[in-house]
């Protein structure tokens, strides 16, 4: 097994100082050709390289980020880490990523973990944010931007999307059509951007002067086979409905296969409109109406706000909430008849 060599070593036996290997190796200044030559073949021969992790921590920097992240599933979050991942190579920077599952105890192992590896920053992609991760958060000697989650506390930077208002703005469309029966299919009450879509359409029945019907409400899971059998237990409630809005576009499809599957038109009879649209959504028969943003743009901006934090000297703390915009296609239309058996 070969020994490890230093530069200083490489110097010595090129007879030259060690910047100018230094300035060989990462080819940086001027070096007389057949200089640059020979120590290459020194290099070569002896499989130099240099110690960066001594550099690293010369320089207190490592060009890491960490990135911790409740979940890998569905479309959103593959997306959002596509989108910091890019920043992220532009500026010279590596991403490490670890997965919680959401369970607070992950969540504090890998902060730890993370500010052993000496990251610059971290990126916190959570589904809740609690006291307990403002509290964490405070002793790391480094800068976190939650990504996902509105944070009240001035030095903690968000990138987020404005879940009440997109929900309160879709289900207001929805009622200028002329529906005031609306059913609204969500997520698991542990989902704090769930609960607010939910608050949104809630809202937005009450400033309307509807009654809310819990017959109409119920939760689900986020996935398509869960909303099929959601719809169903709506319809062995309630028919007296004619619109429905779902917490993402993969359950507008589990509630339209059951609607249809019961012999109920949509959107003759019965409106559908999910709260996102991603992909997914061209899998649907009907275009489906929906709210969409960007994944992507979530990833992004939190990256460039936390880089700006990192390389810059003045303490911005940026919060930035990512713009939507609200289609109605050809699963929705103007209210219908409700139907009954």
């Amino acid at each position: 097994m070969r020994k490890d060599i230093n530069i200083v070593e490489v110097a010595k036996k090129a007879n030259v100082s060690i910047a100018t290997v230094s300035r060989v190796f990462n080819n940086s200044g001027k070096v007389k050709e057949s200089t640059r030559r020979k120590i290459e073949q020194i290099i070569e021969e002896t499989g130099y390289y240099p110690n960066i992790l001594a550099r690293e921590l010369a320089e207190k920097k490592t060009s890491l980020i960490g990135m911790i992240v409740h979940n890998m599933t569905g479309e959103g979050m593959p997306r959002a880490i596509n989108g910091v991942s890019e920043v992220l190579i532009k500026r010279g920077y590596n991403l490490l990523i670890a997965c919680t599952n959401g369970v607070f105890e992950n969540e504090q192992k890998h902060f730890e973990i993370f500010r052993s590896k000496r990251v610059d920053g971290i990126i916190f992609a959570t589904d809740k944010f609690l006291t307990a991760h403002e509290r964490m958060i405070k002793k790391l000697p480094i800068p976190v931007l939650s990504l996902l989650q509105v944070t009240e506390k001035e030095n903690i930077p968000f990138v987020s999307f404005d879940n009440y208002r997109f929900a309160k703005e879709a289900t207001q469309k929805l009622i200028e059509l002329g529906h005031s029966r609306i059913c609204f299919i969500g997520g698991p009450e542990s989902s704090v951007n769930g609960l607010e879509r939910f608050r949104g359409f809630t809202d937005a029945l009450k400033e309307a002067g509807i009654k809310i019907n819990k017959d109409l409400i119920i939760n689900g899971n986020f996935h398509v086979e869960d909303s099929y059998h959601k719809m169903k237990v709506i319809l062995d409630r309630n028919r007296d409905f004619t619109a429905v809005i779902t917490i993402n576009d993969g359950m507008a499809i589990g509630a339209i296969n059951c609607l249809e599957k019961h012999n109920i038109l949509v959107p003759d009879q019965v409106s559908v409109l999910g709260l996102d649209l991603t992909v997914l959504a061209s899998t649907s028969r009907l275009k489906l109406s929906g709210v969409q943003y960007s994944y992507e743009t979530l990833g992004e901006k939190g990256a460039e706000i936390l880089l700006n934090l990192i390389e810059s000297e003045d303490t911005l703390f940026d919060k930035y909430i990512v713009p939507y915009d609200i289609y109605l296609r050809e699963s929705v239309s103007c209210r219908s008849k409700s139907f009954k058996p």
